[in-house]
Order: structure tokens, then sequence, then C-alpha cells
């Protein structure tokens, strides 16, 4: 029985795909690394964002209760605002993502892996 991930869909007569020497590689380490930092980027402006919410709402509560409109808070604002931030950060690290994975695909092109490794 083959191992798992040596083989494409455990079929013998495929190829195996070396993975581990494609993990080893440096564009393999390249696109790694810009994902790992695209992902500490958005989680970064999020948390930042959410952590001056709680900051503000804990020791700012003059500030936050103030209206902006009617019954319309900074408070609600703010939380309202980074729901749309969570949504805008999402919609672009998909987009990057998409991206990436062009990427990732070229480089298994260029390794002779071509259709292989999908």
């Amino acid at each position: 029985m083959p191992e798992l991930g040596n083989t494409l869909g455990g079929e013998a007569g495929r190829s195996r795909v070396p993975w581990s020497e494609i993990a080893d590689s440096p564009e393999f380490r390249r696109l790694e690394a810009l994902r790992r930092r695209a992902m500490v980027g958005t989680l970064s402006i999020f948390g930042a964002l959410f952590g001056a919410f709680l900051v503000l709402s804990a020791y700012a509560r003059p500030f936050m209760r103030k209206s902006v409109d009617g019954g319309l808070t900074v408070a609600y604002v703010w939380i309202l605002a980074l729901t749309v931030v969570a949504w805008v950060l999402v919609w672009s690290y998909l987009r990057f993502a998409e991206r990436l994975e062009a990427m990732s695909h070229e480089m298994l092109k260029r390794g002779g892996y071509g259709e292989q490794a999908r």
C-alpha cells in the first residue's frame, strides 16, 4: 500500500511526486514566506483595530458613547467598520491566494511535475 501523499489518488500507475524535495526548494520557501507575511500582515491590521476598539471601549467610554447620529454611537460605528474591514481583508487575501496558487503551479511546471501535482 502506498504511503499517503506519495502517489496521487493512490493509483499505482501514476508517478510519485517528491513532496519533501519540493518543500525544501528555494522557490517553495519564497512562496511560503510570502504567504506567511501576508497572513501576519492581515492579522496585524485586524488585531490592531480590534485591540484599539477594546482599549477604547474600556478606557474611553465617554468618547465611545458619543452620538454620531441619534442612537448611533462611535462604538457602533467602529464595530460596523471592523466588520467591513474584516470582509475587505478576507477578499484581498483571497485575491492574493489566487495569485499565489498560480505562482505555485508555475513553480511545479518548471520543476517538471505539471499536472501531476494537482
